[in-house]
């Protein structure tokens, strides 16, 4: 039996390998199936890379769908439910890629974790049109579109004063001149998708009008503005889980009636166990913990620092699943205690890159949300390499759905396992300690037989054989995750 030793040490004494994202021929990255309701507008941007211009083609595409050829934007209104297998193609000067994307026209949204940015973390009450405006241009000139992010959310703090005179929501002139409606138009415009807040309260927790008895009002304007997402929080209501459900439930249903397909976010912060209801009520995904804190470990603001999180994902796995995700809250990767929510006033001074880059690992092993909450404006380029990996990105938007499980925990190390739709493994090895750690990677432990190549995604290179073992060195606060393909 031969070892093999991945030397994790030079990680960060040279530069990460770094994939230019416009050079080379065309790639395909992202999600390959996405799902909307019959007879309401479909928007899909087909993530690719490679050097610019692209040309995109498609064939099969179901009736009243096009694709736009410079951008790979795919738009229109399909009537009746199917099921479509897609074959796009991209070309080129340096060549041609096709790959088959599913689209399935029925009940079921959010077929992949979403990908996206979400305003509060960093911006609070300070969000508004230029913010949103200038977020979208970024997520495209950064790439992060090309790499299967679509979705710009808005949280609290976009309200007028008070509701219109008829009931319905108005958002704040001052902050949003043009209006809901415009503001969507140009993130459409950029094949990116817009969310918006609520809560299920009468007041949000930014004391704004809620959603409480405005339901169907509600959605049908948010229908009507282009909204793509709603985020619905739980404050100011009963701290009762019939009220929970009910509250939920009623706006789920205003949703699913506003003939738009809009993706439900539920915000109860893991309260009652939303896991075992929250699709019952029609969400597609579901807060597990209180809020993140830009904090490794301590007892921060209602225990929301990044191990206490982790800690609370332990057996939720089977809970999620293509159309129903577990969401242990937006990423704060790239925030360094900046964060106007998460940086504690200051008293915060944020995580490591390395920090980061486990926290980003494990969203994706975790099958999260790939919400974004640092300003994507003024990345640098540590957060750029963390947020741009596509091979990390891959194993998130793997079509299976299939959340990694927490196979054991053994002298600090938590390892993770989650089986991917081509066959192949993805496995994160978890240093939870403050020292670096040795640790055999057994292919006993992952119910494996037969030899598997390893591939170390964040360094992108081969790491060797997986056999019987793999003997692996795993810095202090890094998860090391690991692509496995059998031989």
């Amino acid at each position: 039996m031969k070892h093999f030793s991945i030397l994790l040490t030079l990680l960060f004494s040279q530069q990460v390998i770094a994939q230019n994202l416009y050079e080379g021929v065309p790639v395909f990255h992202g999600a390959k199936i996405t799902g909307n309701f019959p007879n309401t507008e479909f928007l899909f941007t087909v993530p690719a890379t490679g050097e610019r211009p692209i040309e995109f083609t498609a064939q099969n595409l179901p009736q009243g769908l096009t694709i736009e050829p410079s951008t790979g934007i795919i738009r229109g209104l399909v009537k009746e439910k199917g099921s479509y297998t897609v074959k796009i193609f991209a070309t080129n000067a340096k060549g041609r890629a096709g790959e088959n994307l599913k689209i399935e026209i029925g009940d079921k949204l959010c077929l992949t974790p979403p990908m996206g940015w979400n305003s509060w973390n960093v911006f609070t009450n300070t969000l508004d049109e230029k913010l949103v405006m200038e977020t979208a241009d970024a997520i495209v000139s950064s790439g992060m579109r090309d790499l299967g992010y679509q979705y710009i959310n808005m949280d609290d703090y976009w309200h007028d004063s008070t509701r219109a005179p008829d009931g319905k929501p108005v958002a704040n002139p001052e902050k949003f001149p043009h209006g809901i409606k415009w503001l969507s138009d140009y993130v459409h415009s950029k094949g990116l998708k817009l969310g918006i807040y609520s809560d299920a309260g009468d007041k949000t927790c930014g004391k704004c009008f809620g959603g409480f008895q405005h339901e169907e009002i509600d959605a049908k304007v948010y229908a009507e503005w282009g909204i793509d997402l709603l985020k619905y929080d739980f404050c100011f209501v009963p701290f009762k889980k019939t009220e929970a459900l009910s509250r939920y439930k009623k706006m789920g249903d205003a949703l699913k009636g506003s003939g738009r397909s809009i993706v439900y976010s539920l915000c109860n912060w893991g309260l009652f166990n939303p896991w075992e209801w929250g699709e019952s009520v029609g969400g597609n995904y579901w807060r597990t913990t209180p809020d993140i804190v830009d904090v490794w470990k301590g007892s921060p603001f209602w225990n929301g620092s990044f191990m206490s999180i982790m800690k609370k994902q332990t057996r939720l796995d089977k809970y999620a699943g293509p159309g129903h995700w577990n969401d242990p809250d937006m990423m704060i990767v790239g925030n360094y205690g900046k964060g106007k929510a998460t940086g504690g006033g200051g008293k915060y001074k944020g995580m490591s890159d390395l920090e980061y880059q486990t926290h980003m690992s494990l969203w994706c092993m975790l099958n999260a949300p790939l919400l974004s909450s640092c300003d994507l404006r003024s990345m640098n380029e540590p957060t750029k390499n963390i947020l741009l990996n596509p091979e990390i990105l891959a194993t998130s938007q793997d079509e299976k759905g299939e959340q990694a499980k927490l196979i054991s925990k053994t002298n600090g190390i938590w390892l993770y396992q989650k089986n991917l739709s081509d066959g192949s493994v993805a496995v994160a090895v978890f240093n939870t300690s403050k020292s670096e750690k040795k640790f055999d990677l057994k292919s006993s432990a992952l119910g494996l037989e037969g030899t598997y190549q390893a591939r170390e995604v964040w360094k992108h290179i081969e790491a060797g054989i997986l056999k019987d073992k793999i003997e692996l060195t795993v810095k202090a606060h890094e998860a090391l995750v690991l692509k496995l393909d059998k031989n």
